[in-house]
């Protein structure tokens, strides 16, 4: 934990080191960053560094502590975290964490309640924080996580410090995903800033099969071939099983277009393929499947104006 976040974020690990040796840290915190197992990262360091019993010299965590280490393996009596339930952050969820905002730490005074996906809390949910954040009760420290801190209320933001994670290096990733041989590396680089998760996905059966399905969308779409809107019920929505699924779905085409859309450029082909009308198209798409409209629709129209585009 506190090597990952020195190595990818070396600015902000000195900030809170600093922070750490003056005990000054706020009791609510905003960190932004690309995907959750990174801001989990950061917000796991900033625990340690509340609970470490043997802090190094430059204030930070030492990371070989018995608290430091529960806290690495998610074990820590004093921290408890919440994720989205469906789609959703529900004010019950808050509801069921009241008794641990409200008792006293298990081995300590410190308590720390971890929000990921923040973003998806509903505006009571939200609200139903506001009391512990304006009065924290003993010293209950609150870190919310999320890709977009402009989508929580107002009310949070201006009431928490905010946190913005540099993102990891291509290169870097590059280098660490060399050794992969099943040829996912460039889409995976698109996809994702973590190498663990990285790693996770060229593993996954989904993700693999995903892949294959859109490769021979892409295939129909491109010569604009009308099996490209037949495709969407025989394959794309028997494949998907969940709106996290459809988003992913999406994801992967819009970064599969964008790397062939690259690739035609390093070629100069001349027959080129509007890709960048395509990447514009499915972009729309992806957002009108946030807005409720049925995945398999959204696809069907994807697909009838790529094929009518001129």
């Amino acid at each position: 934990m506190k090597e990952t976040v020195k190595l990818h974020q070396p600015l902000l690990f000195e900030k809170l080191s600093k922070v750490f040796h003056e005990k000054s840290l706020s009791h609510a915190y905003i960190i932004q960053g690309s995907n959750t197992e990174e801001e989990k990262s950061v917000a796991l360091f900033m625990s340690q560094g509340l609970f470490c019993e043997s802090p190094s010299n430059d204030g930070s965590p030492c990371g070989a502590c018995r608290s430091c280490l529960r806290i690495e393996q998610d074990e820590h009596a004093d921290i408890a975290s919440i994720e989205p339930d469906g789609q959703t952050i529900k004010v019950d969820q808050i509801r069921q964490t009241k008794s641990f905002f409200t008792s006293s730490g298990v081995e300590s005074r410190k308590k720390v309640l971890i929000i990921c996906e923040s973003e998806k809390m509903t505006v009571q949910s939200a609200n139903s924080l506001l009391k512990f954040i304006e009065e924290p009760d003993g010293e209950l420290y609150i870190f919310f996580l999320t890709n977009n801190a402009m989508a929580l209320l107002p009310t949070i933001q201006s009431r928490c410090q905010l946190i913005v994670l540099k993102k990891i290096a291509k290169d870097y990733l590059k280098e660490q995903l060399s050794e992969l041989s099943s040829g996912n590396t460039e889409l995976l680089l698109e996809l994702t800033n973590s190498v663990e998760e990285a790693i996770e996905l060229n593993e996954d059966e989904w993700f693999n099969e995903t892949k294959s399905l859109l490769n021979r969308w892409l295939e129909y779409l491109e010569k604009k071939d009308s099996r490209s809107f037949i495709f969407v019920q025989q394959y794309l929505v028997k494949h998907t099983q969940d709106k996290n699924q459809q988003k992913d779905l999406f994801d992967m085409l819009i970064a599969m277009m964008k790397l062939k859309m690259r690739k035609q450029i390093d070629t100069q082909f001349s027959n080129s393929v509007d890709y960048v009308r395509m990447i514009m198209i499915a972009t729309e798409a992806k957002q009108k499947l946030t807005s409720n409209v049925s995945f398999q629709n959204t696809c069907e129209q994807l697909a009838l104006r790529i094929m009518t585009s001129h």
